[in-house]
């Protein structure tokens, strides 16, 4: 979640064969699109909700974000799931409440074709966990509010940071983190299955252990989820990443932490699970004894469980944005970016099981800025990395697909921004769609505001020509998502801001 207001959802069913996916967006058909609620107005004269700022170094968070300057026609591949032909866009339906800060929209499809979309409003007050259904064939279901376990009815209450992930059963599964008042934002769940709605929210962990500050969740092939957060020490001053695995049905392990008991600030851990349910972890620590940043990993096995932390960065350099991809049998790709001595560099290591981590390569050979680099998931043991290249006052995007059975790169493929030929591609989310398919989104900055755009990547075509999912021309949309079911449906979602906020879906059938 490296993230607040028409936020954006495009549900790809199939990514079909036909050229008009190249075309403007249509109008949805009737009833496809809710009515949004009553607009409100903030509630006036109220504390802000509490947000702890971290105590990191200005400095080296300048240094950090120097990094983030930084036709879809083809034959269908046999065997590849979910690559049905579909004819249109739909132009987006809004949904939030108008006059409120919508905030953190996440999208998990099912094996059905199902979609449930969560999201968050404040109100000035509080801040509160909203959701929508989308249904094949109907379209979305109004904007309803997830009912809320609370304690101290009269405190703020904060919800930050929802994750959803679906099952193969047609049920979704919305972790989040909630807080009362002062009190320490904790984990909580809640499951939806269709014509059912929500289960009583419950907690992850029977008991607190901390503030916890920052949360992402992944669920494997078995139905495991796998969440990971960081989470402040108030007695040492540090923010340290914390694990548990489970699902519901099965009950969540003991929590544990993973990374490195040197004091610092653990900050943005991301996880990947491969789809034999192999899990990586990885992070970029502010280490206070040496004054930078380094990026670090662990790795969990069905056989042994956590590795200890390890460092893959090298000494004395400047490292962040750590992205982690598992591959097959516990394989491993390390991705991180470093200060380097002219510009920001995309780095990469491989860990092959049985051997251990091999050697670092520099990923971007070229002069310029790179880094904030995206894995898919791996399908079929090979996935795609996709980063920001700062080159000539633009950034465009690079891909490399990856693969595990060679541990090794293929051919870069730069994706293909025409007809956006000028401006700035940043917050790239990529999904592979199959071994040899990808769909890229990302904020792409052209006059007068931000957009999302999306290309379609085929082995022998490469990448489409770009497309603009948002409709708007004052959009001032970014931080795109993009996430893909079991059989071939992508999900992406991004943050719009315009002069109607608030939440937007665009299917494209």
């Amino acid at each position: 979640m490296r993230n607040t207001v028409v936020v954006s959802v495009l549900v790809v069913m199939g990514l079909g064969v036909s050229a008009c996916g190249e075309d403007p967006p249509t109008p949805p058909p009737p009833n496809f699109c809710p009515e949004r609620p009553a607009a409100q107005e903030p509630v006036p004269g109220q504390a802000p909700l509490l947000v702890r700022a971290r105590p990191l170094p200005q400095a080296w968070l300048a240094r950090r974000n120097l990094a983030t300057m930084t036709a879809f026609t083809r034959a269908q591949d046999p065997g590849e799931p979910g690559v049905e032909s579909r004819a249109w866009w739909a132009s987006p339906c809004l949904m939030g409440t108008p006059g409120l800060q919508v905030a953190t929209p996440r999208v998990a499809v099912a094996d059905d074709g199902r979609a449930v979309t969560v999201w968050t409003e404040k109100d000035g007050l509080d801040e509160r966990l909203w959701f929508s259904e989308y249904v094949p064939q109907t379209g979305w279901t109004p904007a309803e509010t997830v009912g809320l376990s609370r304690e101290f009815p009269e405190d703020a209450l904060r919800v930050r940071q929802p994750q959803v992930v679906a099952d193969t059963q047609g049920r979704s599964l919305a972790v989040w983190l909630q807080s009362e008042g002062s009190g320490a934002a904790q984990l909580w769940y809640s499951r939806h299955a269709p014509g059912e709605g929500w289960s009583k929210p419950d907690r992850v962990l029977s008991r607190s252990l901390g503030d916890a500050t920052y949360l992402e969740v992944s669920r494997d092939a078995a139905g495991t989820v796998t969440a990971v957060w960081t989470q402040f020490d108030g007695d040492t001053l540090s923010e340290n990443v914390w694990v548990t695995r489970g699902s519901p049905e099965t009950g969540f392990e003991d929590a544990r932490r993973i990374d490195t008991p040197m004091p610092g600030f653990s900050l943005e851990p991301q996880v990947s699970v491969s789809g034999d349910g192999h899990a990586v972890v990885g992070w970029y620590r502010f280490d206070e004894m040496e004054g930078i940043g380094m990026a670090w990993f662990s790795r969990w096995t069905p056989a042994e469980g956590w590795s200890a932390a390890e460092r893959t960065s090298p000494d004395g350099v400047d490292s962040f944005y750590a992205e982690p991809l598992a591959g097959p049998g516990g394989a491993v790709l390390a991705l991180w970016s470093e200060l380097g001595g002219v510009n920001v560099e995309l780095w990469a290591r491989p860990f092959v099981p049985g051997t251990g981590w091999g050697e670092a390569q520099r990923v971007e050979e070229a002069l310029g800025s790179s880094g904030a680099a995206q894995a898919s998931q791996e399908q079929g043991g090979r996935a795609m990395v996709v980063w920001p290249r700062a080159r000539a006052s633009f950034t465009r995007l690079s891909a490399q697909a990856y693969d595990f059975a060679t541990y090794g790169f293929r051919e870069r493929r730069d994706v293909d921004a025409q007809p956006l030929t000028l401006g700035h591609a940043t917050d790239p989310q990529v999904v592979s769609l199959s071994r040899n398919q990808a769909l890229v989104v990302w904020s792409h900055e052209l006059e007068g505001g931000h957009r999302v755009a999306t290309s379609r990547y085929t082995a022998s075509q490469g990448w489409g020509r770009a497309l603009l999912l948002d409709t708007a021309p004052s959009a001032q949309s970014g931080f795109p998502r993009l996430s893909v079911g079991p059989t071939g449906v992508g999900v992406a979602t991004w943050l719009h801001g315009g002069e109607v906020p608030g939440l937007g879906v665009s299917v494209f059938q």
